[in-house]
């Protein structure tokens, strides 16, 4: 048995013999039942084969597991008010890895943002079993937050995600972003924001080819 798997399913019994052990809460007090506080026996059984079932490599995993390996990347990004004229352009590197058994996808970005000088960011890509969605968390040296994102794919492998991230002048950006397989060797990703009241707008576009 996998370690995980056993510190998993060993969490979970002490977590269940602190409940049997506790008092019967105000849902038995008003005449309603409460196995669980009851004592009622976990089916330790389902327990493992759910725990199994939430950490197994499928599909999705081996899919992001191809696109391990080193991308040439051309980043084109407007600047707010600035969307209708032509974006700056700058290059970098993306080294992928997979983690973890091929459950996670790593990201190591290098660049230079032109005026913003050099540039590093870091993300981790995973699907997760359980809620059927693509999770993913960014960070960078253009500050010191961290950018969760959450979504699904369409039909055609498209992933497409939202989230937020801490704006410097004040409040929460909420973000877009849509990864397209142009094929096995060519990707395109996509990143949208909504500031405050106003619409929707392109910030971002990367074209990733593999080296």
């Amino acid at each position: 048995m996998k370690i995980g798997l056993m510190l998993s399913v060993a969490a979970l019994g002490v977590a269940a013999v602190a409940i049997a052990a506790m008092p019967l809460q105000d849902a038995k007090a008003k005449g309603k039942p409460d196995d669980k506080a009851a004592g009622a026996p976990m089916d330790s059984a389902k327990m493992m084969e759910a725990w199994a079932k939430a950490g197994a490599v499928g599909e999705q995993h081996t899919k992001l597991a191809k696109c391990a390996g080193t991308w040439n990347m051309v980043v084109k990004y407007w600047m707010p008010g600035m969307e209708k004229g032509p974006p700056m352009e700058s290059k970098g590197t993306a080294t992928r890895e997979a983690i973890l058994g091929g459950r996670f996808l790593v990201e190591k970005v290098k660049g230079d943002m032109g005026p913003m000088g050099a540039f590093e960011g870091f993300g981790v890509l995973g699907y997760n079993n359980i809620t059927k969605q693509y999770d993913n968390v960014w960070m960078d040296s253009q500050g010191t937050g961290m950018a969760a994102s959450h979504g699904t794919a369409g039909a055609d492998g498209t992933v497409t995600m939202t989230g937020e991230y801490d704006d410097p002048m004040g409040g929460k950006v909420k973000f877009r972003s849509v990864m397209k397989n142009v094929s096995d060797n060519e990707q395109l990703f996509e990143m949208y924001e909504t500031m405050g009241p106003a619409p929707e707008r392109k910030a971002m576009e990367i074209t990733y080819k593999r080296a």
